[in-house]
């Protein structure tokens, strides 16, 4: 359902309408309305939905001297009040009843039936919060009730801050002015239908997307996006349990000798310079190695050997397929990553799954569910350091900032 404007508006008008006539006789004000005047004061809307009909109107504005905008939507500060109020309510749909901290949410005066496609497009301006996307995606969907709550409170006066110029000018301008053109006669009964259209058209299509481009490029609140990103694109949450438990790995080491010259020990110019034409020949013809067979055969060749300072460590050929427990696998590469790095170079490995991506494509969603660790810990991270910061903030500065 379309946000009830007018439903929020015929309270503060009747309030409004009461106290300004105070004891006046209503057909003073305006002959022959007297009705007219007492429902609206009540608060009863009549079938049309016409709560203030445009000669009213037109004789409240004349008798009191007010604006008939300022009659149905307030001056500049009740304006603003009522819009916080409306936009509130949009984010107040997804406010747990149960949240543990303390925010009472009274249902019987608030909207409960708004329509998904006004809330959900409201909703991507909190997802400049890290604290908001995991929570909104992972945490409140968890049966675990710890640490399941978040700052609801401050992050809706946040956002409101950020947007609140912005709204109320494109408010005024594209709801109040077109309620209120010249000439033109007004219809209390189509507040709602001018609202919605204003909010699908100028604030979801122009203010939401300015305001979130901009947003993006912030050093503080791109990491709420970040972790959007990392929760929408690389979490994966919802993997079916395996029963693996040992996968082939095939292990495939060249034979090579490592030499340690031990420096302390040259004592002279010259034994260095041999030192040196030795390192170079050992250069030279590792660099000419082209073949699986040249490196065998020049791990068997000699070098330094007239070198007492210098060690060498030989490490033979390796050429298996084991069996080894996937858990084992998994929890070495995440706990000593740099066991199996090979820097920069890819597809360097010589530790091998065969049919990883196929018959044994079960050890690679095992994996993920290892990674889902890190993915979490980088989220937990950004949240952690994106509150810090955002606590920093000088509240009046987000009133300027879009």
């Amino acid at each position: 359902m379309m946000l009830d404007l007018e439903k929020i508006l015929r309270g503060m008008i009747s309030a409004k309408f009461k106290d300004l006539r105070g004891s006046i006789p209503p057909d003073i004000i305006s002959n022959g309305q007297r009705t007219a005047i007492y429902n609206i004061e009540k608060g009863k809307n009549p079938k049309s939905g016409n709560f203030v009909t445009d000669t009213l109107l037109e004789d409240y504005s004349s008798y009191f001297g007010m604006d008939k905008s300022d009659l149905i939507f307030g001056d500049a500060l009740l304006l603003e009040l009522t819009l916080y109020h409306v936009f509130s309510q949009i984010f107040y749909q997804i406010v747990p009843d149960d949240n543990r901290i303390g925010l009472k949410i009274d249902r019987n005066k608030i909207q409960n039936n708004i329509d998904s496609s006004i809330i959900e497009p409201f909703l991507e301006l909190f997802y400049i919060f890290g604290d908001f996307g995991r929570w909104y995606n992972i945490r409140r969907k968890d049966d675990d009730e710890s640490d399941k709550d978040i700052d609801y409170t401050t992050m809706y006066e946040i956002v409101w801050r950020l947007i609140k110029s912005r709204v109320v000018s494109s408010f005024n301008q594209h709801v109040v002015g077109e309620m209120f053109e010249k000439d033109k006669v007004f219809n209390f009964n189509q507040i709602n239908n001018v609202f919605n259209n204003w909010y699908h058209k100028h604030f979801v299509k122009i203010i939401i997307p300015e305001a979130l481009k901009k947003l993006e490029s912030d050093s503080i609140f791109k990491m709420g996006f970040m972790v959007r990103n990392l929760i929408e694109n690389f979490l994966v949450l919802d993997l079916p349990l395996s029963y693996l438990e040992d996968v082939p790995l095939e292990e495939y080491y060249l034979p090579i000798t490592n030499y340690t010259i031990d420096i302390s020990k040259i004592e002279s110019e010259e034994v260095e310079n041999k030192v040196l034409r030795e390192y170079l020949r050992w250069i030279l013809r590792y660099n000419s190695l082209e073949t699986s067979d040249d490196a065998k055969k020049f791990a068997d060749e000699n070098f330094f050997e007239e070198f007492d300072f210098v060690t060498e460590e030989r490490r033979p050929l390796v050429d298996q397929t084991t069996k080894i427990n996937v858990k084992e696998l998994l929890d070495s590469i995440i706990k000593s990553p740099k066991q199996f790095d090979n820097g920069h170079i890819l597809h360097a490995s010589i530790r091998e799954i065969p049919g990883l991506l196929t018959v044994n494509s079960q050890v690679s969603k095992l994996f993920q569910t290892r990674v889902n660790e890190v993915y979490l810990k980088q989220i937990d991270d950004l949240v952690m350091y994106q509150n810090i910061y955002i606590n920093l903030i000088k509240p009046d500065e987000l009133d300027s900032f879009l």
